[in-house]
């Protein structure tokens, strides 16, 4: 879930998350063809976000790449050694028994889901769950070891990976699939604070069914698109 860092990340931004807000009360703008949610046009800076529902597009075929590049190969490879030799014991393969293993962060705008480009590439926050680790990325990969894989039923999982951050305590994720048919799930992490313990996730097999927000800034960093507010209970609950 790693969501601390990503608000981090969102601080360093040149526009006020207020400024954002502000200019997110305004409705969904047409223009040529694309749906602007916020278009700001000021002297060496332009910054727009808007809605993306071309598949093929390049911010769509990117938010959806899960293939390393050569940089970030080496990078895996390298924490990969590194979190061997933390652990100083041979890794276990799990099976994970049908649970999907690509996700990504689904977000609600105005009664819609929707997938993510953020202005700070280091905020994608893609999931990728292998035989033997968990592992989070942005720019660069982090890893967690898996420690332990259960399914509760058919729509629910378990996993235990250690280590978590840097306070090397053990992360309990609990997958609560909510919705089958477009592969909504909850990701639940009891090891979190309670801010910072639901996500919700699709996965990547099923994400083709959501259109997308881009945060485009090519010149100045800004504050990252404010989405709508999740109620996590009431999804658990209507699971």
């Amino acid at each position: 879930m790693h969501k601390l860092l990503l608000l981090l990340l969102a601080g360093f931004a040149s526009l006020s998350a207020s400024q954002i807000a502000a200019a997110q009360n305004r409705p969904i703008k047409k223009i040529n063809d694309t749906d602007f949610i916020v278009r700001e046009v000021v002297p060496g800076n332009y910054h727009a976000d808007y809605i993306e529902r071309n598949r093929q597009s390049i911010s769509y075929k990117h938010v959806l790449n899960f293939i390393l590049d050569s940089l970030q190969n080496i990078e895996y490879q390298e924490s990969l050694q590194a979190l061997k030799h933390r652990i100083k014991k041979r890794f276990k393969r799990y099976n994970l028994l049908g649970l999907p293993k690509q996700w990504l962060p689904l977000y609600r705008y105005n009664d819609k889901y929707y997938l993510y480009e953020p202005c700070d590439g280091g905020a994608l926050d893609r999931k990728r769950i292998t035989d033997s680790t968990m592992v989070y990325w942005g720019f660069e990969p982090y890893l967690e070891v898996l420690q332990q894989v259960k399914k509760l039923n058919d729509h629910t999982w378990y996993l235990e990976s250690y280590p978590k951050g840097i306070h090397s305590t053990t992360s309990r994720l609990t997958i609560h699939i909510i919705d089958p048919k477009n592969g909504i799930a909850v990701w639940e992490d009891t090891s979190e604070p309670p801010k910072y313990r639901y996500q919700l996730c699709v996965a990547k097999e099923k994400a083709a069914n959501f259109d997308m927000v881009v945060d485009y800034c090519p010149d100045v960093r800004s504050s990252e698109f404010m989405f709508d507010k999740i109620d996590y209970a009431a999804l658990l609950k209507g699971k």
